[in-house]
């Protein structure tokens, strides 16, 4: 696998909050608590997956959404995005619904080959060209089945409390 600082593996997560900060404007400050927990995949730390927790509406600037990333030990913190701009460490008090996300080289490629395309495609695009048709940078795929990745179809919750630890675990098969 690819590590995390690969060209491409984080960049659907980015682009979603990307496009959701662009939709929204400034707002102050909300009140969070500090939130973390693991992700286990089959027994194992799960390195490089995005986790998300989101209620209501889903509305950034009410935070309604936050956002961490699980490292080697499959450990995250959660932050809390207000605006384009505006950032808090931890999740507002309430009950969530959970994504957790991970985006790998589509089957049939190597991670050899997936970085050589990458390569490839950093070298053209540095002179102002295009790849070829047939030959651009593969989509990644989502490596986890819908009831853990995606919005409205998981299976997974959480409830951030006021007083009390938030320290959440979440064992995939």
């Amino acid at each position: 696998m690819i590590g995390r600082s690969q060209r491409g593996l984080d960049l659907y997560p980015a682009l979603l909050l990307f496009g959701l900060l662009a939709t929204t404007g400034c707002s102050s400050k909300i009140p969070t608590v500090s939130a973390t927990g693991t992700v286990l995949h089959k027994g194992k730390p799960l390195e490089g997956a995005s986790v998300m927790f989101g209620r209501g509406e889903r509305d950034i600037t009410k935070g309604e959404i936050a956002i961490g990333t699980t490292d080697a030990a499959g450990r995250f913190a959660l932050t809390t995005y207000v605006g384009p701009e505006e950032e808090v460490k931890g999740a507002v008090v309430g009950k969530y619904d959970v994504t957790v996300s991970k985006y790998i080289i589509p089957p049939g490629m190597t991670e050899a080959q997936y970085k050589a395309l990458v390569a490839e495609v950093d070298r053209i695009s540095a002179t102002g060209g295009m790849m070829p048709p047939g030959q651009q940078l593969p989509d990644l795929v989502e490596m986890l089945p819908a009831k853990y990745s995606a919005i409205g179809k998981s299976e997974l919750s959480a409830d951030v409390v006021a007083k009390g630890t938030n320290d959440f675990q979440f064992n995939l098969d």
